[in-house]
């Protein structure tokens, strides 16, 4: 061998003793953390406690108006929900205003109005074509959007 390589051997052999002693001094002496302190480093992984819930039963569910869930499996009301232009209705701002407007509310709550607008005249009314033809007209839409009409039958 040649007197170059041998040092740069015995070079590597040093290096190599002093990395070992550095570790085992490390892994004898330096202070280990405690069990509640590792969490993120290599020997703090643990099993993820995860939440698991029991199955709901019976007695978990409360429905305190029973009113309200015969309302909502009503078979008349279920397609209401599920027809296209029921849905069109909901999602326009001015059906959005109008169902908030206190006259609005006021009016629905009239025992009055709901008798009239349950009378046979106005739901033959309401089912007529020409009466849906004309209140949909375009005269009729305008006259309805004017202030001046709306602050006149007020």
């Amino acid at each position: 061998m040649n007197g170059n390589t041998k040092s740069t051997r015995n070079w590597i052999i040093a290096g190599a003793i002093v990395v070992i002693a550095v570790i085992a001094v490390l892994g004898l002496f330096y202070p280990r953390p405690e069990v509640g302190q590792v969490a993120g480093t290599i020997g703090g992984v643990q099993k993820a406690e995860r939440y698991r819930s029991e199955q709901i039963s019976d007695k978990d569910v409360l429905l305190d108006h029973p009113e309200v869930q015969a309302l909502l499996q009503n078979d008349q009301l279920q397609k209401l929900f599920n027809n296209k232009e029921f849905q069109k209705a909901l999602a326009n701002a001015n059906f959005k205003e109008a169902i908030v407007n206190k006259a609005v509310l006021e009016a629905l709550s009239d025992a009055r109005f709901r008798e009239a607008i349950n009378s046979k005249v106005v739901m033959e009314a309401l089912s007529d074509a020409r009466f849906r033809e004309a209140v949909n007209s375009k005269a009729v839409l305008e006259a309805l959007s004017d202030a001046r009409f709306r602050e006149a039958i007020n």
